[in-house]
C-alpha cells in the first residue's frame, strides 16, 4: 500500500541509505539479486518529508544523510508526493484549470487534441517575433544542419501553442503562470507534422492563505506518438472557486 510505504519511509529514511519497496507492479521488473530497479529514485540529504527536493523525495538536512527510495512508480509518487512519469494518470470530466488547488489530484492529466503544424504557422510566427532563423526560414540551409531535416517550427511556437491547446479561458482558480522549468526540445517539428499535449499535475505547494503553486509535467508528442518537447509548468491556483 502506498500510504503505509510514505509513512515508513517518513519514519526509517534517517536510520537506512537505502530503502526498496516491492509489489505486484514492480515484481516483474526486480532481479532478486539487488539490482537497482529501473524506477530507482534517491531521496535528498537526510530523511523524505520535508526540505530539499532531489529525484522527487524531499529530504530534511538535519543528518546530512541520504536514502534511496526504490519501488514502483506510483509508489515513488505516493512517498515524495511528487507525481513520478510513469506512475497512474487519470482525468476528470472538468477541465483541470477550473479545478482548485485542494480539488487537483497528482496524476491528473489532461490530453488535448492535435494540432497541423502548418507552414504558415511558422513563417507568421518568424515575422511577427522577429525569429528569422535560417532553420525556419531556408530550406536548403536547414538540410545542411545535421539537427534538421528541412525547414522546422520554432521551438517556441510549439510551447506557446501547447498553451493554447491546454488553457481554459475563463476566469477560475488559475491565478498567474509564474515559470517554466527543465524545457527540452527533442525532436524536430516540420510543416504537416501534429503534436499532442498532455499536461499533468505533478506536485502542489502551498504558498499563503490564498493560493499554492502547482506543478504541471508538459509533455508535447508528435503524430508518431515521439516526444518533441517536455517541461515542467508553474502556476499559482486558489484553493477556493473565486465568486463570479
Amino acid at each position: 500500500d502506498p500510504s503505509v510505504a510514505r509513512e515508513v519511509v517518513l519514519g526509517a529514511g534517517a536510520f537506512h541509505g537505502r530503502l526498496y519497496f516491492n509489489n505486484r507492479d514492480s515484481m516483474a521488473e526486480s532481479t532478486g539479486h539487488g539490482a537497482p530497479m529501473p524506477h530507482m529514485v534517491h531521496g535528498g540529504p537526510g530523511r523524505a518529508g520535508g526540505g530539499e527536493e532531489l529525484g522527487g523525495v524531499r529530504g530534511v538536512m538535519h543528518y546530512m544523510q541520504r536514502t534511496a527510495i526504490q519501488g514502483s512508480p506510483d509508489l515513488l509518487s505516493a512517498v515524495g508526493e511528487v507525481w513520478v512519469p510513469g506512475a497512474s494518470e487519470h482525468s476528470t470530466p472538468d477541465h483541470p484549470f477550473t479545478r482548485t488547488f485542494h480539488d487537483l489530484q497528482l496524476g491528473e492529466t489532461l490530453n488535448c487534441p492535435p494540432r497541423v503544424i502548418s507552414l504558415e504557422d511558422i513563417e507568421h510566427f518568424a515575422h511577427f517575433t522577429g525569429d528569422t532563423f535560417y532553420a525556419h526560414m531556408d530550406e536548403a540551409a536547414a538540410q545542411r544542419n545535421p539537427f534538421f531535416p528541412g525547414r522546422v517550427a520554432h521551438g517556441y511556437l510549439l510551447t506557446s501553442f501547447a498553451a493554447g491547446m491546454f488553457v481554459e479561458p475563463s476566469e477560475g482558480p488559475v491565478l498567474a503562470n509564474v515559470g517554466m522549468d527543465d524545457l527540452r526540445f527533442m525532436k524536430p517539428v516540420a510543416a504537416g507534422d501534429a503534436i499532442t499535449v498532455a499536461l499533468t499535475v505533478k506536485k502542489k505547494t502551498p504558498r499563503n492563505d490564498e493560493y499554492g503553486e502547482v506543478r504541471w509535467h508538459v509533455v508535447l508528442r508528435n503524430q508518431d506518438a515521439e516526444k518533441v518537447a517536455e517541461y515542467e509548468l508553474l502556476t499559482m491556483v486558489a484553493y477556493e472557486a473565486r465568486r463570479l
